[in-house]
């Protein structure tokens, strides 16, 4: 706490101590039939204070139920990437075989006879 900020809290303290001295000189002169109510200021405060606790409380209870839910989708979305990562994989060797194949199949005497052949038939 700052010291400013001790001396504005001592001097309200000081406040309502005077407050209450001056109500137990009028109770004990008989000016005043009893004491005030203390469901005053500070109660409000309590309840008030109480009440953004609750729903603090029931905001927080909402947040870890969002974050268990959001971890179980995270988990999901890494064993999902990591699925479709190792079909890429598959994917990539499967493509640089047919990439081997195409050029093995167009390369040659045997790849010349095909695109001979290719042509006669486009001609038809």
């Amino acid at each position: 706490m700052s010291e400013r900020a001790a001396v504005e809290r001592e001097a309200e303290l000081l406040g309502i101590n005077a407050e209450l001295a001056a109500e137990i000189r009028r109770l004990a002169a008989g000016e005043i039939r009893g004491p005030r109510s203390a469901a005053g200021p500070a109660a409000r405060g309590l309840t008030r204070l109480t009440a953004e606790r609750q729903e603090l409380s029931d905001r927080c209870e909402e947040l870890l139920a969002e974050w268990d839910r959001l971890q179980v989708e995270l988990e999901q979305r890494s064993r999902r990437a990591d699925e479709l990562e190792g079909r890429l994989g598959a994917c990539e060797v499967e493509r640089a075989q047919l990439a081997h194949e195409v050029h093995r199949l167009r390369g040659g005497p045997a790849g010349l006879a095909r695109k001979i052949w290719a042509r006669l038939l486009r001609r038809r």
